[in-house]
């Protein structure tokens, strides 16, 4: 299945905000990993001017789960990129039957994974998916199950702030994606 700009902005409108989406995992003791991830993420001075040089609005749509602890993480990072700059706008949507219609198209490697984030441009042309786990994620995972000697790059001092790290820069790749569109640059006359 295509995911249309139409079909998108539908699943767009349908989402909720972090607080809301965070409050909704309170009943089954799922919210304190969220705000532990929130309070150590953030953003450092180098960070905060990275987002302040965003100029085009982006739409981000991640469908995701309170209980799982990749979720949490990214999900904290996101937050805290978006509000530091009014060019983003993030929602929330749970991974659950209510969205199978986004869950199927959204499998990575023949499953169905989350977190998966759309990018989306101002008018909700998909720009980039982003899922499941950070590469850093990927690497410890890989020391656990494969051994040391499989991954090459030495482990993160911190993992969790390098998990910021790495979804800052995919929010900044899809920064300049919009910004140097052909497409937008007409639009918006620069």
């Amino acid at each position: 299945m295509h995911l249309t700009e139409a079909f998108l902005r539908m699943k767009f409108e349908q989402g909720v905000d972090y607080e809301t989406f965070v409050a909704s995992g309170e009943p089954h003791g799922h919210r304190p990993q969220w705000d532990e991830r929130y309070g150590r993420l953030a953003l450092d001075e180098r960070q905060r001017a990275v987002v302040d040089g965003f100029v085009r609005d982006m739409k981000v749509l991640c469908l995701t789960g309170t209980w799982c602890g990749d979720c949490a993480l990214q999900g904290a990072a996101m937050q805290r990129i978006a509000e530091a700059s009014p060019r983003i706008e993030l929602r929330f949507l749970p991974r659950s039957d209510e969205h199978a219609d986004l869950i199927v198209p959204a499998q990575i490697n023949a499953g169905f994974r989350v977190p998966v984030t759309w990018f989306l441009a101002e008018d909700f042309e998909p720009v980039s998916r982003f899922g499941d786990r950070t590469l850093s994620r990927y690497r410890s995972m890989a020391r656990k199950a494969l051994g040391d000697d499989f991954v090459p790059a030495p482990p993160p001092e911190d993992p969790v702030r390098e998990v910021l790290r790495e979804v800052l820069d995919e929010f900044e790749r899809v920064q300049l994606l919009l910004r140097t569109s052909t497409r937008l640059r007409q639009r918006h006359g620069d």
